[in-house]
């Protein structure tokens, strides 16, 4: 039955790269993960078109659909928080509230939601954390890049294990990392091959949502490694054009 999920879902992606769907965009990256309990493809998206212009984000679609940038389609939120399920996804996104342009130095930054929007689109019940985007900048931790030997996945969770640091922020060295699956997306090449996972670390304290931190990972295995070691939920793949 694993095998023939795998199958639906490649063959979707092959689907999604020749149905001749990307319109007037140039799309830059393209990721997919399934949602389970459906036939949905959550899509994580970066696209440039004319004079410059420019969109990303994350937009649901059937399997069975041919992938499009459609700005109006967009999910209302710039970060996924947490594994999308059949009926619930929840995102983060930022606006100025007074704390943007010139106003930034003097603000006063606000490391928790300024409000909470719920929304119902395609069936499913999306929850929107918004932020004042001096206190979500402030708590921006950069970035950091490793080689990793081995990783362990829950269904939840990602570890990497025996760890090399190119980047890192810490004068201690690290063996070890673990991450909570949010927005984790593998680059890969035409045989499935990892190139690098990026992993955006957003921490947001579950008491208080306030935001912890903010890192953006990079990491690459040090041996050959292929992408469906990985599962399909609550990771991205990349869609190799």
């Amino acid at each position: 039955m694993k095998g023939l999920i795998s199958i639906i879902f490649l063959s979707a992606l092959v689907l999604i790269v020749t149905g001749c769907g990307f319109g007037d965009w140039e799309v830059d990256e393209l990721y997919a993960q399934k949602i389970e309990g459906t036939s949905k493809l959550l899509y994580k998206y970066d696209a440039w078109g004319g004079r410059d212009s420019h969109t990303s984000g994350f937009i649901i679609l059937d399997s069975t659909e041919t992938f499009q940038v459609s700005i109006n389609n967009n999910l209302p939120f710039t970060y996924l928080l947490e594994i999308p399920n059949k009926a619930f996804v929840k995102g983060v996104s930022t606006e100025c509230a007074n704390s943007c342009g010139d106003d930034y130095k003097n603000a006063t930054p606000i490391f928790t939601p300024i409000k909470q929007e719920n929304i119902k689109s395609l069936d499913f019940n999306i929850t929107k954390l918004v932020y004042q985007y001096k206190g979500f900048a402030e708590r921006d931790g950069g970035f950091e890049s490793f080689q990793f030997e081995k990783f362990k996945e829950t269904r939840d969770s990602l570890w990497f294990y025996n760890l090399n640091e190119f980047e890192h922020g810490n004068n201690k060295h690290v063996d070890s990392l673990k991450f909570k699956k949010s927005v984790i997306a593998i680059s890969q090449d035409k045989n499935s091959n990892i190139d690098k996972i990026v992993i955006e670390d957003l921490i947001i304290d579950r008491l208080s949502n306030e935001i912890i931190s903010n890192i953006t990972y990079h990491l690459t295995p040090k041996t050959k490694l292929n992408s469906k070691s990985f599962s399909d939920y609550g990771i991205f793949k990349g869609v190799v054009k």
